[in-house]
């Protein structure tokens, strides 16, 4: 591509990344489980030591309520989104599925935030790390949900407490790397805008997951194709439908005064308009212009 072809084409600030279904369901379950996790730390550590302290009600209440929430608002929003329930089931399959860079890309990314001449390997829509984290989401999801209810009912209280505390521990180092990626490093906290907003920046996307970027967005870098040239006979057929015909002048009707026209046969031509005189016999009479 020349220089003066690449002049030509020119390529947005921003492009999509997400989606509205997939900024919602983000959302539907990462706002409940905020909330459950952090009720979950009061109630543990004021709570537990001593239950009589106040407000503890207030906290409990939540977390249930909470709870219920990261079950019923993602629910709402597949069903709301139907129509997207596909780009959702490829989302969890792209996370499912893991290639060499990605385990390279894991390896590497502590060593890329100390030396900056570490470079992290082409990554797809989700770099390694949130496969993680949403592989993680996806196996635990049901066990917090289960064993959430399950605390509920007597007898099998105390047991499903143990495994709903037990899968908050594991899943807390992913947490804040989580929050550090998306709202603390200057490197990939520009992508937080994507699902807040669904775009975010054309370079920075394209740097950090290039190859998701080239699978969609590729076709922007190429140049526009020439207009061909219209025919010799079409732009003659054109040019003349175009050109505007004068119009005729109207034909103006001269009144005669027939009172005033002397009615001479030797002379016809002095009268305008000549007065036609009818027809011997049966001969028809022509019509006067």
């Amino acid at each position: 591509m020349n220089a003066a072809t690449h002049k030509k084409i020119h390529l947005p600030a921003e492009i999509l990344r997400f989606r509205t279904s997939e900024r919602q369901l983000h959302w539907s379950v990462a706002v409940p489980f905020m909330v459950c996790y952090a009720t979950a730390i009061v109630l543990v550590g004021v709570y537990n030591p001593d239950p009589t302290r106040p407000y503890r009600a207030l906290f409990s209440w939540t977390h249930r309520l909470s709870g219920v929430c990261m079950f019923l608002l993602p629910l709402w929003t597949v069903i709301r989104h139907r129509h997207d329930f596909d780009l959702h089931f490829r989302n969890v399959l792209t996370a499912w599925r893991w290639r060499f860079d990605d385990f390279k890309w894991l390896f590497l990314m502590g060593l890329s935030m100390i030396d900056k001449r570490v470079v992290l390997p082409d990554q797809g829509k989700f770099n390694a790390g949130e496969k993680l984290n949403f592989m993680f989401l996806t196996a635990s999801y049901p066990v917090y949900i289960i064993t959430g209810f399950l605390i509920w009912l007597p007898g099998v209280a105390f047991a499903s407490w143990i495994a709903h505390l037990s899968m908050a521990a594991l899943a807390t180092p992913l947490i804040f790397g989580h929050v550090y990626m998306a709202v603390v490093n200057p490197d990939t906290r520009a992508g937080l805008k994507g699902m807040i907003t669904g775009y975010v920046d054309r370079h920075w996307a394209q740097h950090h997951y290039r190859h998701w970027y080239n699978e969609h967005f590729w076709h922007l870098h190429r140049a526009p194709e020439p207009k061909p040239e219209p025919a010799l006979a079409t732009t003659l057929t054109e040019t003349a439908s175009t050109l505007v015909e004068p119009e005729a002048p109207a034909r103006v009707q001269v009144p005669v005064n027939v009172a005033n026209v002397k009615h001479h046969e030797d002379s016809p031509a002095s009268v305008w308009p000549p007065i036609m005189r009818p027809s011997p016999g049966n001969q028809a009479v022509p019509e006067t212009m």
